[in-house]
């Protein structure tokens, strides 16, 4: 019987525990403060590493602090004699497991982290400061439509799932953005910081609750100036060939058929080449995409034009020759203005505001 009994009180306990989960959560939470509990965050980025456009992916090395208050964490400042007790790696590790925490995540983090260290300081007032430094990948969203004068943001967003928004809320004050830095140069060439903004935003999570949510976003330009020989320069000298084939005199219909054929070839080659040593350049719609597809159409353009004037402009004796030889006169300088304008309007499209 004390068998049954006893069974029957444990399936009642359970029971209970099953249906007042809000209660069971909430025990934990800072008693005497003001709700929602406000854990602060700042955010320095120490390095970044690694920007994958196409893959959507980024390796930052970060410093994230966070601060918030519980007055169960107080002490007698005068009986410890000092103000605040500082705690290092394992042993804050340690406390941290013992006390009440707000259990902040980025959700877009990939993976585990690297190089994990951690501090936690505890002020006579219940203040409590953790610092976490490390390492790790970051899903991020990039648009590579400007490229290459195209800015990214690399968001981190942070959340506190354990607790919905009434409860906890991710705030990011005046004196935290003052603290929160980037870097003044990063290991990820071809790249330069810009500045770091804060938002706040809002997480849909279990039972419909709202929780707080904190985005970060560091914004990095790229240094296009970097890429003027490297892409430029080879597609104005491949489409420069039009300008022979159009102007120079003597060459016969063969050997301006066979220019023109080479130079589609190595555009084709350039467009490879790019997409290899910059995923996303031909592929993603990019301005560079946009001038190589274009250039295709005009290289047989600038043929199909000088073959069918080849004809008529070559009889001097036909009544059309002298109307041959002016439309020719002036479309071998409209063709290639006409498509140099549509390079540089591709180009000033893509440019920054």
């Amino acid at each position: 019987m004390s068998r049954l009994v006893a069974a029957l009180a444990a399936l009642l306990f359970a029971a209970l525990a099953v249906a007042t989960p809000s209660a069971a959560a909430d025990a934990g939470l800072p008693q005497g403060v003001e709700l929602p509990v406000r854990v602060r965050v700042a955010l320095r980025i120490l390095d970044v590493t690694e920007i994958k456009e196409v893959a959507g992916k980024a390796r930052l090395w970060v410093e994230v602090t966070q601060r918030w208050r519980d007055p169960r964490d107080g002490f007698d400042a005068v009986e410890a004699g000092t103000p605040r007790v500082d705690r290092v790696g394992s042993e804050a590790d340690k406390y941290l497991e013992g006390i009440w925490t707000p259990g902040v995540v980025v959700d877009n983090q990939i993976g585990d982290v690297d190089g994990r260290t951690v501090a936690a300081s505890t002020h006579a007032d219940g203040s409590v400061v953790v610092v976490e430094r490390y390492e790790a990948d970051f899903r991020v969203a990039t648009d590579m439509t400007a490229f290459p004068f195209d800015h990214q943001k690399i968001a981190l967003s942070f959340s506190a799932p354990r607790h919905a928004k009434q409860d906890v809320l991710l705030v990011a004050t005046d004196a935290d953005r003052g603290f929160s830095k980037v870097a003044e140069r990063l290991s990820v060439t071809d790249w330069q910081p810009l500045r770091l903004d804060f938002t706040n935003a809002e997480a849909a999570g279990w039972n419909a609750r709202s929780y707080s949510r904190l985005e970060a976003a560091l914004e990095v330009e790229r240094l296009s100036e970097r890429y003027i020989l490297r892409i430029f320069i080879p597609i104005a000298a491949v489409l420069a060939v039009s300008i022979y084939v159009l102007w120079a005199p003597g060459l016969g219909a063969t050997d301006k058929g066979g220019l023109i054929f080479s130079a589609l070839l190595a555009l084709a080659a350039i467009s490879f080449t790019f997409e290899s040593s910059f995923p996303g350049s031909i592929s993603l719609n990019t301005p560079i995409a946009q001038i190589i597809s274009m250039g295709y159409v005009y290289l047989v353009t600038v043929l199909l034009f000088d073959s069918m004037l080849g004809v008529p402009c070559g009889r001097p004796g036909s009544r059309l020759h002298r109307p041959c030889l002016e439309i020719r006169r002036q479309m071998s300088w409209a063709l290639p203005a006409i498509m140099t304008a549509i390079c540089a309007g591709a180009v000033m499209r893509a440019l920054p505001a």
